[in-house]
């Protein structure tokens, strides 16, 4: 991803106008919003970047809604900068009482002022009232994706695959703000909540008043008090949704690990300690910034018991070669398939989702998880295990992509033993589909 010179010469320069940026930057050309997050500088406070993040997500979940209420008043799509103060302010509007409404419609205008040509402040201020009106009037007779701020594409799918009830449920859902889970073994410091899930825990956190104007509920700085613990491997920052794929493929002490589209390493940490310290781990993903950070987390679990081997290379293209010139196993007990997909699962945790998505991803997506799952069960020793995995809720990306690969060639070998499945408005957490395959010839 091409880097981003933030404009910091603007004084004051505020986590508001941050995620201004952000937000313009987005609009110009979609992509990973935690990866524009990655780009703030460097300098900024924790409570400004804590402001501009929770501004500039805020601002991308609710932005189908924010859109759908403003298109009737406008001729022509504004500029993409005028855009993003509307999304933002029209945030706030959202989230704040209505009282609040006056003082966020005048900071969005003076803060304009600066920002914008003088041309558009008069259009700002005319559309954030309209728009704090319509916020305050009864929705329910709006379309379901205008209610939950989402694709019409993506409600209308749902609505086929779970019916109203459930689709409510999941859109609701992903208007949420996502909950942080750190995964421990460890004892952890007095605050940290421990969940349903064992060995999962909720940090501690607080609602802090954000500068400018703006609301922010931040962490507190939790993050230091558990360091030691993530610098050892000994606490791990995800979602219990992870551990399903884990515990179907269930690695013994001992065992020949593959771990493929491996990055940034979660998986690897869970097996990890399944496999209790001892066995091969080699985990396998395309170079990338990832890969950098799949090594860093593959250094926190080598031991003298325990090996990790990282090998860089499309999983499609992988060959019999690489591993003998390593001096590695061609085939291993477990293989690990945690195959790229629409993210439908995920969408309270990564909002941008639902603005990078297409339709015809989904079937895309599939395209190439058989590709991969194909590719994967080359390396499946006899009486081994795989385990194909995605974050998606799609039957189309799972089931469809599974029964699909038992009825070929290659798949002529394996048997089908057991799935689990996440819905986020059933399980409490991200979505997900894990299957487990035995090879049995």
């Amino acid at each position: 991803m091409r880097s981003i010179k933030f404009n910091l010469s603007k004084v004051p320069h505020s986590a508001w106008d941050l995620a201004i940026e952000l937000c313009a930057i987005y609009l110009d050309r979609p992509q990973k919003a935690n990866e524009l997050l990655d780009q703030l500088p460097k300098n900024l406070s924790n409570n400004t970047r804590s402001s501009c993040q929770y501004l500039f997500l805020g601002a991308l979940r609710n932005g189908h809604r924010t859109r759908s209420i403003l298109k009737p008043n406008l001729r022509k799509r504004p500029h993409r900068l005028t855009e993003a103060v509307l999304l933002v302010a029209g945030f706030e509007l959202f989230d704040n009482p209505f009282e609040k409404a006056p003082q966020i419609v005048h900071h969005a205008v003076e803060r304009s002022k600066i920002l914008l040509r003088s041309s558009e402040n008069g259009l700002i201020n005319a559309l954030l009232r309209k728009l704090s009106l319509a916020y305050q009037a009864d929705i329910k007779d709006n379309s379901l994706y205008e209610q939950h701020s989402h694709p019409k594409w993506m409600v209308e799918n749902w609505l086929a695959s779970f019916g109203e009830a459930d689709c409510r449920k999941l859109l609701e859902w992903n208007q949420r703000s996502p909950q942080t889970y750190i995964k421990s073994s460890a004892h952890l410091p007095d605050g940290f909540q421990p969940t349903q899930w064992p060995q999962f825990y909720t940090p501690p956190t607080r609602k802090d008043a954000a500068e400018d104007n703006t609301s922010s509920r931040s962490n507190f700085n939790w993050i230091e008090q558990i360091r030691p613990l993530l610098e050892s491997a000994d606490a791990y920052i995800k979602d219990p949704s992870t551990r399903l794929a884990s515990e179907l493929l269930a690695p013994k002490s001992g065992d020949n690990v593959l771990d493929l589209c491996a990055a940034p390493g979660g998986k690897a940490f869970d097996l990890s300690k399944m496999m209790q310290g001892k066995g091969l781990i080699v985990a396998v993903d395309l170079p990338s910034k990832r890969t950098v950070k799949l090594e860093e987390n593959l250094n926190k679990i080598r031991t003298q018991l325990i090996s990790c081997e990282r090998i860089d290379s499309d999983v499609l293209a992988l060959k019999e070669e690489v591993f003998t010139k390593r001096k590695l196993p061609i085939k291993y007990d477990a293989v690990m398939l945690d195959v790229p997909c629409s993210n439908t699962g995920v969408i309270q945790r990564r909002t941008d989702v639902k603005w990078r998505l297409r339709e015809t991803d989904v079937s895309a997506c599939a395209k190439l998880q058989l590709q991969l799952l194909h590719s994967a069960s080359r390396f499946v020793q006899p009486g081994g295990r795989l385990v194909y995995s995605t974050c998606s809720i799609e039957t189309e990306e799972n089931k469809a992509v599974v029964d699909a690969f038992l009825k070929s060639k290659s798949g002529s070998c394996f048997s089908f033993s057991s799935a689990r499945i996440s819905y986020p408005w059933k399980t409490g957490h991200d979505g997900a589909g894990a299957f487990l395959l035995l090879r049995h010839g």
